[in-house]
């Protein structure tokens, strides 16, 4: 079972990410999409949470996305919630290339 983070290690991992926030015990990021983002994006994030083992909760809002991560086992943030920020944060970086 993954390990729980200590707040301090969630604050310096804040740091690196883009954009993410915590919130209780979560690691929460907004994004503003297109009408047509959200199926392939939500896909790709899936992908990336299959790929670790992980069961992230995406919400579509209303011109955007909300990502929600914790390890409820663990309850709070561990390194695969880090990871998978850090992972959903390349997705959407190869978005914006990909816009142009």
């Amino acid at each position: 079972m993954a390990e729980r983070l200590a707040d301090a290690d969630v604050d310096t991992a804040l740091e690196a990410l883009e954009a993410w926030s915590r919130e209780g015990d979560a690691l929460v990021k907004n994004v503003r999409i297109t009408r047509d983002s959200y199926g392939w994006l939500s896909e790709a994030v899936m992908n990336e949470a299959n790929a670790l083992d992980h069961h992230p909760e995406i919400e579509r809002t209303g011109d955007g996305i909300r990502f929600r991560l914790t390890t409820h086992s663990a309850g709070g943030v561990t390194a695969k919630d880090v990871e998978l920020a850090a992972r959903i944060d390349r997705v959407l970086s190869g978005a914006a290339r990909d816009r142009g």
